[in-house]
Parts: structure tokens; C-alpha cells; sequence
């Protein structure tokens, strides 16, 4: 049996080379589901584990940004007064190009302030 991820938005299939024991194990937990309910149980389980694998093996500018990346982000907008944008909150690609744009200026500006004695 072939196991397909399949987009139809994008009229897309990829073949998923799994091996034929993955192959067994799934064919026979498939013939175990018996109503909706399980279906939509095992169906939920599967994409939850899916969802961090495939998390996993995308491109690195397309996945989340990392904590130091929207950390960073946030002093920069708060420093800086500028908002970050949204496609910087969920792609790391474009989260790296707004710290690279605001990270100079707002260097400067931290330098430029008087050090505080303790």
C-alpha cells in the first residue's frame, strides 16, 4: 500500500517512502477504526504528531521563530516604537530580515545611552 501527503489546493501529492513495517502497522490500525468517532480520534492523534514532524523538515525560513528571535524582536519594537509584522511573528525568514533592518538602529541608540552606576 502507498501512503500519499496530499494538498488538493495545489493539486499536489508527495509518495512517503515509509517502510513496510510502518506500512503493516498502519494498514492494520486502518482496519481497527471502526465508526466516525475513532476515525476522527486516531485522525486528530495522527496530525498532532504529523504536525511537529513535519515541523521539523521544513525549510528553516518558513519555520516558527525561534524564543531568542521574538525575544530580540520585542526589544527591538519596544525601543524602536515599531510594530513587528505578522509574517515576522510566524515565518523565521521574515523574523531574521526584521531584526536585521531594526538591530543597527536600535544598537546605536543602547550605546548611546548613559550607563547607570549601581
Amino acid at each position: 500500500m502507498t501512503f500519499y501527503l496530499v494538498a488538493p489546493s495545489l493539486e499536489m501529492a508527495i509518495e512517503l517512502p515509509l517502510s513496510e513495517d510502518v506500512q503493516s502497522a498502519i494498514v492494520l490500525q486502518l482496519t481497527r477504526l471502526q465508526d466516525r468517532r475513532q476515525i476522527a480520534t486516531f485522525a486528530e492523534r495522527l496530525a498532532q504528531e504529523m504536525e511537529s514532524g513535519i515541523s521539523e523538515v521544513l525549510d528553516w525560513d518558513i519555520k516558527k521563530p525561534t524564543a531568542a528571535q521574538a525575544s530580540f524582536a520585542l526589544a527591538l519594537s519596544k525601543e524602536l516604537d515599531v510594530a513587528i509584522p505578522a509574517e515576522a511573528m510566524n515565518f523565521r525568514g521574515q523574523m531574521h530580515a526584521f531584526i536585521n533592518e531594526y538591530a543597527p538602529l536600535a544598537k546605536r541608540r543602547w550605546a548611546a545611552k548613559p550607563k547607570t552606576r549601581r
